[in-house]
């Protein structure tokens, strides 16, 4: 038998069972439990990136207990640290609103909670360490892992993560005082945006970070959701975007986002303290991107359930998916989409001429109007009368002849679900003119789909739309057939044979180059078959 090499990291904290709402029983909310907790989720997902990792708690011997270990086992994470007891298993139910977990805790005497000092053994020489979240926030297991804390300190990296839940918090000023103390003991911290608006919420993001690093902190990583997030050394600092992904839940990305980070680090060899603190903004922007890419793809799951190396190695190499799909198997894919209680955008675009309306317009009406909207980007169109102010009324559907500012605005009040009803504009062909406030969306609808030729382009206004799309889809159809339904739509409003076969190969065109440049940024790549 092989034995298991002495472990990379050490992860200690909080394991317990998340109870996650699955559907409406006799209407009342069936949960499914899932293995969870944030240091056991990154323990978990170290353990499946390749990264030799030991976990360090106490778990029950009842069934969730079991389920505990099972998950670890199967995820390669080392069991030596492991503290056997009969208390039961922590439980926490989530809640999700809008795709967004809360969470309520029922820890009292549980397993996790009564780690002691004399539970602790050495740790392996070289090894990090990774701790946070509730298992600092209640005792008796917050003082044992302080006391961890101050022992290891300086004698290998550590890494924190508070994710802080404030319901857990008794006395906001007695843990503000102790977290300012492990500033000044941990090499590695990443937090979230609403950890940062809650610990500190009148200080700039920039000055907290500064005076992070003026502590000791040699990586300070802040995530944004999927804005995605920001990193920053005293050699330099980056930005990157989250991947635009399907998203089932987030239950557990952030925790995703954290193994991905420490994998990188260790699979590169910058686990160390002096290797930390020259990570300029080159190194930091790949950490981001692995990071991201491992926490997008756990979205793409219920639960937390972090990727596979392999399955992370068997991803495309980048660029969209090129697939041949019919309209039926495009309901399908939206149906995916369409979660209640949940609200997910979906772009359509492609070439003037491509057929983004038809299939959209489909797709809406097929799942029908509990499950999804219609939002044309047409909706958008600047007037005639103010196209003839500026001149540009003979190139009228270029990039430049559309309000994309409000458009992005509109796409923005979708996503944030707070108004019971938004009216978007939608575009009569007829009178070749926007008509304002046309289409009401309700805010329990979860998909909005909405298409158009400028959704993933960088120009002018129109670069805030994909960050705000879940997924999209770029329609690709051949020139001839383009061409065709472009003479034959103008034709009929209003134009002659001339005039539109003109319009179509002139102003519409111009319009498809820019748009085939946006291509690179879809997500699929659609050559629409016969269903």
């Amino acid at each position: 038998m092989t034995a298991e090499p002495d472990p990379a990291v050490v992860v200690a904290g909080d394991a317990l069972i998340d109870l996650t709402p699955t559907r409406t029983v006799r209407g009342h909310l069936a949960y499914e439990p899932h293995p969870g907790g944030s240091c056991f989720n990154v323990a978990v997902g170290l353990g499946r990136l390749g990264v030799p990792t030991a976990f360090l708690a106490r778990l029950s011997s009842d069934a969730f207990g079991q389920m505990l270990r099972a998950q670890l086992a199967d995820s390669g994470v080392q069991l030596d640290y492991v503290v056997d007891t009969d208390d039961l298993t922590t439980l926490a139910a989530v809640h999700l609103t809008r795709g967004q977990p809360t969470y309520s805790f029922h820890a009292e005497n549980a397993a996790d909670r009564g780690l002691l000092p004399e539970h602790l053994r050495p740790l392996s020489a070289g090894a990090a360490l990774h701790l946070g979240s509730i298992a600092l926030m209640l005792e008796p297991v917050a003082s044992t892992l302080e006391w961890l804390l101050l022992r290891e300190s300086g004698s290998r990296v550590v890494s924190l993560d508070p994710n802080v839940r404030p319901g857990l918090i008794r006395d906001r000023v007695m843990y503000l005082d102790r977290f300012a103390g492990w500033m000044g003991l941990v090499d590695i911290v990443k937090v979230s945006e609403e950890d940062l608006s809650w610990l500190y919420p009148h200080l700039p993001r920039d000055e907290v970070i500064a005076a992070w690093h003026a502590a000791g902190v040699a990586l300070v990583v802040v995530t944004q959701g999927e804005h995605g997030a920001v990193a920053s050394t005293p050699s330099g600092s980056a930005t990157c975007w989250a991947p635009v992904v399907a998203v089932v839940d987030t239950v557990g990305a952030g925790d995703a986002f954290t193994s991905g980070a420490l994998a990188h680090l260790h699979q590169r060899g910058l686990m160390s303290r002096e290797a930390l603190r020259t990570l300029d903004t080159s190194a930091l922007s790949e950490l981001l991107q692995v990071a991201c890419l491992v926490a997008a793809d756990t979205c793409t799951r219920a639960g937390a359930d972090p990727p596979r190396r392999r399955d992370l190695d068997a991803r495309p190499a980048g660029g969209p998916q090129e697939v041949q799909m019919g309209v039926t198997d495009l309901i399908e894919r939206a149906r995916s989409l369409a979660v209640p209680g949940q609200r997910h955008l979906l772009g359509i675009t492609g070439a003037p001429g491509a057929g983004k309306t038809k299939v959209a317009r489909d797709i809406v009406d097929k799942l029908g109007p509990d499950l999804a909207a219609f939002v044309p980007m047409d909706g958008f169109h600047l007037s005639n009368h103010t196209l003839i102010g500026l001149g540009r009324r003979d190139r009228k559907g270029a990039w430049d002849t559309f309000d994309a500012d409000g458009y992005v605005q509109l796409l923005r009040r979708l996503r944030n679900q707070q108004e019971g009803i938004v009216h978007a504009p939608d575009f009569d062909r007829d009178v070749d003119e926007s008509i304002g406030s046309a289409l009401p969306i309700r805010r329990e609808v979860p998909l909005i789909v909405t298409e158009g030729n400028y959704l993933l382009s960088d120009v002018g206004g129109w670069a805030g739309v994909a960050p705000l799309l879940d997924e999209s889809w770029y329609l690709q159809t051949d020139d001839s057939t383009r061409l065709m339904r472009l003479t034959y739509r103008h034709q009929l409003h209003g134009m002659s044979h001339e005039e539109a076969d003109n319009w179509a190969r002139s102003t519409d065109q111009n319009n498809a180059v820019l748009t085939l440049q946006s291509l690179p940024r879809a997500d699929l790549v659609i050559t629409l078959a016969e269903s």
